[in-house]
């Protein structure tokens, strides 16, 4: 019988041990890729007419602080592409933060809902297991390491790999066929897997440096967690300016901007981000702070000024989630995504499966028992989740009684259904094999 390289060890043990983990994270990410598509599915009141007019903000607050003279505007963002609906965050008295959507070309409110939707629902799950006792996303991002080795360490058995980008071998027999895709499928997905993996490990660093070193999360803020804290706003007896003397001087100071979010209280100053000509950065790449008394402008900050540890910084979730293209990159990370979930519990499968053909056993039962008790809590998180924010639950350091959209209920539900679903047949499955392989080597 050959020997196996060293490499193929490695990349086997890590399917096994970690394929369910790899699975729960890039199945989630893949979602969290299109979750605001997703939203925008769900809730007819996101969506509006074709659009290609800029988007009126003065006129859009004057609406909404009519409609809820009781209510703080926290944030206001401008409708994410031509057919969808500008939304805006408030705060009222007795129903905690709401979402309102506003037709872009009307200025009239479509409607409002709970701030639990679809999106924030992957974003948690994927970014940090919703917190996981405060270890969550070192968990997640922990994980970039793995995926790293699993695609290092297939260099070293798959032979001149470089020249099989089109060399789908069948094979004769069932396990041929799926060896042959699964080879194929992780050839097409290298890049993806260097993205992922470059940007995980970016979150990692920026993990354990917020937590165990400066606690920084910004070059310049006005929240104390910024390298440069911005002086506190003095307000000196004046009236606060108006929101649309605010933003024409905000336009006439960066008149490149095409501003696509307003937080009009940000620790006491107007806040302003977007998109100027620069290339894969988010929007707060772009930002200023002004005085909202005396029209100021205290910051300026432009992406082009960044230093290459900052700009990489505001470049990182462009990667990550795919959404430097709008609708198109996004499909594409989604595809990938599911793409790499597969492989994950493929790969694992295909090495039992084939020790088991030759009457092997080099997966103990401990280690099954080990990856069953991986598999229940990650499954059940987002049911706890779903139950937590139907009653009632914690949210932005606050407790306030919530409501979860039937529509995203009925989707999460679905979601995790199906979750648990191809994890468990992905158990027993091993299991099976795991038992075969134990009963054909005592017959030996």
């Amino acid at each position: 019988m050959p020997v196996k390289p060293i490499g193929f060890d490695w990349h086997s043990w890590i399917g096994v041990y970690l394929g369910l983990m790899l699975f729960s994270i890039c199945w989630s990410g893949a979602f969290a890729a299109l979750s605001s598509e997703i939203d925008w599915l769900l809730f007819p009141d996101a969506r509006a007419d074709a659009h290609d007019s800029v988007f009126d903000f003065s006129a859009a607050f004057e609406v909404i602080n009519n409609t809820y003279p009781d209510a703080k505007i926290e944030l206001a963002e401008a409708p994410s592409n031509g057919v969808s609906a500008a939304r805006f965050t408030i705060k009222t008295p007795d129903d905690g933060r709401r979402f309102v959507y506003l037709d872009p070309g009307t200025l009239k409110i479509t409607g409002s809902q709970s701030i639990f939707t679809v999106q924030r629902f992957f974003r948690e799950y994927h970014e940090a297991f919703f917190g996981l006792y405060g270890i969550g996303k070192f968990l997640v991002c922990l994980f970039a390491i793995p995926l790293f080795l699993s695609m290092l360490s297939a260099f070293y058995f798959f032979k001149r790999w470089w020249q099989r980008f089109f060399d789908l071998r069948l094979g004769k027999t069932t396990i041929s066929f799926w060896s042959g895709l699964h080879k194929l499928a992780g050839l097409w997905s290298l890049w993806f897997v260097v993205v992922m993996t470059t940007t995980g490990a970016w979150y990692l660093f920026e993990e354990t440096r917020y937590k165990l070193g400066d606690e920084k999360f910004a070059l310049v803020d006005a929240y104390p967690l910024a390298v440069r804290q911005l002086r506190d706003v003095t307000e000196l007896g004046q009236e606060r300016l108006t929101v649309s003397d605010l933003i024409d001087i905000a336009q006439s100071q960066r008149p490149d901007l095409r501003i696509s979010t307003i937080q009009p209280d940000r620790r006491g100053y107007f806040y302003v981000i977007g998109q100027s000509d620069d290339v894969l950065v988010r929007d707060r790449a772009n930002k200023l702070f002004l005085n909202p008394f005396t029209g100021v402008v205290t910051f300026n900050q432009h992406a082009d000024d960044l230093n290459a540890y900052w700009r990489w910084s505001e470049t990182a979730d462009i990667l990550h989630f795919g959404t430097f293209a709008g609708l198109v990159s996004k499909i594409v990370w989604f595809v990938f995504g599911v793409l790499l979930a597969g492989l994950s519990l493929s790969g694992a499968w295909l090495y039992v499966q084939k020790q088991s053909k030759r009457k092997q056993s080099r997966w103990p039962k401990a280690d099954l028992a080990a990856c069953v008790a991986l598999l229940v809590p990650i499954s059940a998180l987002p049911i706890v989740w779903i139950y937590l924010h139907r009653v009632g639950g914690k949210i932005d350091g606050q407790y306030h009684m919530a409501e979860l959209p039937d529509g995203v209920a009925v989707f999460i539900i679905g979601w995790v259904f199906v979750t648990l679903i191809i994890k468990l047949l992905w158990v027993i499955g091993i299991f099976s094999l795991q038992r075969k392989a134990v009963g054909q080597t005592c017959e030996a």
